[in-house]
């Protein structure tokens, strides 16, 4: 999705009008452009206050050059530059396609075939590159662009001739550390047969949906790189050879880019490359293909005059851990200029832009309740769950069936805690009680009664008195569970086919024993992997981890905040997972890293002693959205981090940051010490407060419904 252009964005850069943002990072932005006779370009710029720079400003005219170099065929065309202007900028093709890891977390892992014809293009490019001396040093999924006719190499933004002078110290290992060879890793000369080790890793990514590596902390990366072998679970046996020789730790040890391009060519023959890709693939490109034409977001209007509009790369306080982890490991040992390539080629990485503000909102009536049910929220989990025609609300010590439309309570299933049923949208299911004893089973319930059928599925292997065995979701005929084992003491994320009524996989976790708590926060299917939520039981902290969905195999955790009230959706989309607490906090889906990060040294009003800043998040429409202090809702472009805006003449409130808000087509709501609150997403300003001491909201747009739960009573609002 393209970003709006930010207020102080320049309208154009040499002859090419901008029209949108694709992405910002620490040392400048990419725009969508366009020339005056309608040629569609990228535009990359160096950030003003760092054109001084001249170790930068080389890099920039090294990047141009290797881009030239490789040519439009296997990398994006370059059609002007200018290194030596005042805001030096390259202007190249506009690549219609997504990066190789958001290519992977659309459409799963690429099968074998398209990964052969994948590593022979690609190692084509690198040849040709190599043929003028000249080596990649960080070539990795996001540098890596599918197109339907085939794959680009970008971002040469670190890349270098072959024993040329480095423009950082002596010893800094430059690049990203989940794909550096061990040289690189050691801080020694990368030559060609870096970049086919990184190649490796890149395929082993395509065709697995992980790195050869793993995933974590980037000192224990470098780690692995240099001494570890790699990881080639999941890689088609036919393939596991000749990438195992391209891993070697012995340079020499590996094939030339024209060896490996000949070998992955003999396992398939000719082949277009957009044969060989995924329908889903092929839908993400043509979908980005349409977006490249359609009306560009309106550039947004400054934003209010106490914000800074900042998002957090590294800055002097942070801690090393964080620091390494907001810039993929690229600056290590000193080197303060790589970040994993000085330039982040991202794409379509933006997000809904803000709309002009039209003056102040006009102070409206709050709306009237649409229903009244008098059922008791529990003290958490109590979110209202949409359920087909129907409502699945946690009501004490039942789960209670409501119809949307009059408040009614149409059934009750006795389900005493809310961690043991899930819905799919349309159906509700249920763990056995674990008063029952025997197996762990998985009902469907009764839409009509709440009774349960005949179970979906029996598990003997997993203890069935167990209260806490908890049911995570449910997609697609796929039930995800945490359950202990019928034996010991041992738990597992369990994963069952509910439609042919078998266990598909188990995967051993960690889970707290000590007091009556469920093992997981709550967990979500994103892509290819499913996200799970932990918490420690005695400091409240967030621990977050993804499995893969074909096996249950951990692919990376990561520790999160803490939190006196934890929350409980999993707030995340194809990109990120996003949580609230002293920052405003993105971390990747693929691999667990940091994003970005919003709000470090930001002024938050008066509440800037308190532990926790930022409310749990809201998303929607590419935009994250949650309360920043006592100042009011901030919304947050989800790509890149940036602010869009900050609600505006909000004072003397206390705003609730364990509930998230919800967003409408023109409020978001949110809730405070006198209630709840609409803000006009045109205006940026309250125009209603509705008298409330509600806990739980939930929006329901497909009725144009909010859910607001008390403790003693749920009701309806229209959702406007």
């Amino acid at each position: 999705m393209l970003s709006a252009l930010l207020h102080d964005d320049p309208h154009s850069v040499g002859p090419y009008r901008l029209l949108a943002r694709l992405g910002s990072g620490g040392m400048g932005t990419v725009y969508l452009a366009r020339t005056a006779g309608g040629r569609t370009v990228a535009v990359k710029t160096l950030h003003a206050r760092l054109s001084s720079d001249t170790a930068l400003r080389s890099r920039f005219q090294l990047e141009a050059d290797a881009a030239r170099v490789i040519g439009g065929r296997h990398g994006a065309a370059v059609h002007d530059a200018d290194p030596s202007a005042p805001m030096p900028w390259l202007a190249t093709e506009y690549v219609l396609g997504p990066p190789l890891d958001d290519a992977v977390s659309v459409g799963g892992a690429l099968p074998a075939a398209a990964v052969r014809v994948l590593g022979a293009a690609l190692a084509e490019g690198l040849e040709q590159l190599h043929g003028s001396e000249a080596v990649h040093r960080d070539l990795k999924p996001s540098n890596v662009m599918v197109t339907a006719a085939g794959p680009k190499i970008i971002d040469f933004g670190i890349a270098r001739a072959v024993g040329e002078v480095p423009l950082t110290h002596v010893g800094d290992a430059v690049g990203t550390p989940a794909f550096m060879s061990p040289e690189q890793a050691a801080g020694l000369e990368h030559t060609a047969a870096g970049d086919v080790f990184a190649l490796a890793g890149v395929l082993v990514f395509a065709v697995t949906g992980h790195g050869p590596f793993g995933s974590g902390q980037p000192t224990d990366l470098l780690y692995r790189v240099r001494y570890a072998e790699p990881d080639l679970g999941g890689v088609p046996p036919e393939l596991v050879p000749v990438l195992s020789r391209c891993l070697s730790k012995n340079p020499a040890d590996r094939p030339t880019t024209a060896e490996l391009a000949k070998t992955l060519v003999e396992g398939v023959g000719p082949h277009r490359f957009a044969d060989v890709l995924p329908d889903a693939v092929l839908r993400e490109i043509a979908r980005r293909g349409d977006d490249v034409w359609r009306q560009p977001p309106h550039r947004l209007p400054p934003p209010p005059p106490e914000t800074v509009p900042d998002t957090v790369p590294a800055r002097p306080g942070m801690s090393r851990r964080r620091m390494l982890a907001v810039t993929g490991g690229g600056a290590l040992a000193g080197a303060g200029l790589a970040g994993g390539g000085v330039w982040a080629w991202l794409g379509s990485r933006g997000g809904t832009g803000g709309t002009d503000d039209e003056g102040p909102a006009k102070k409206v009536k709050a709306p009237s309740r649409l229903w009244t049910s008098l059922i008791r929220c529990p003290e958490s989990r109590g979110e209202v769950r949409l359920a087909g025609h129907g409502l699945a609300v946690p009501a004490g010590i039942v789960l209670s069936g409501i119809n949307p439309e009059s408040g009614e309570a149409t059934w009750q299933a006795n389900i005493a805690d809310p961690w043991r049923s899930a819905t799919d949208g349309t159906k509700v299911y249920a763990l056995r009680e674990h008063d029952e004893g025997g197996k762990v089973a998985v009902w469907e319930l009764d839409p009509t009664d709440g009774q349960p059928g005949k179970p979906l599925v029996e598990l003997s292997a997993f203890a069935g008195d167990e209260p806490r065995n908890q049911l995570l979701c449910v997609v697609k005929d796929s039930a995800y569970l945490v359950a202990r084992a019928a034996s010991g003491k041992r738990w597992y994320l369990v994963a069952v086919d509910l439609r042919a009524g078998r266990e598909r996989w188990r995967s051993p976790v960690e889970a707290a024993t000590d007091r009556y708590e469920p093992p997981m926060v709550s967990g979500a299917v994103e892509g290819d992997r499913i996200l799970l939520y932990q918490a420690d039981s005695f400091m409240h902290s967030l621990d977050v981890s993804a499995h893969a969905l074909a096996d249950g195999k951990k692919r990376w955790s990561n520790s999160g905040p803490s939190y006196e009230k934890l929350p409980s959706p999993l707030v995340h989309d194809e990109r990120h997972v996003y949580l609230g607490d002293k920052v405003l906090e993105a971390g990747k889906v693929s691999d667990g890293s940091i994003g970005w990060l919003f709000g470090d040294r930001r002024n938050v009003g008066g509440s800037a002693g308190e532990a926790r800043l930022y409310g749990s998040p809201a998303l929607r429409d590419g935009v994250v959205y949650c309360t920043e202090g006592d100042r009011g809702i901030v919304a947050v472009d989800a790509a890149t981090g940036s602010l869009n805006w900050l609600e505006k003449g909000l004072t003397g409130r206390r705003l609730n940051r364990d509930v998230p808000p919800v967003v409408g087509e023109k409020y978001v709501y949110s809730l405070d010490d006198k209630g709840l609150r609409a803000v006009d997403l045109r205006t940026r300003r309250a125009v209603w407060t509705y008298e409330t001491t509600a806990t739980v909201l939930t929006a329901d747009h497909g009725r144009g419904r909010l859910y607001v739960r008390e403790e003693r009573q749920t009701f309806a609002l229209p959702l406007a």
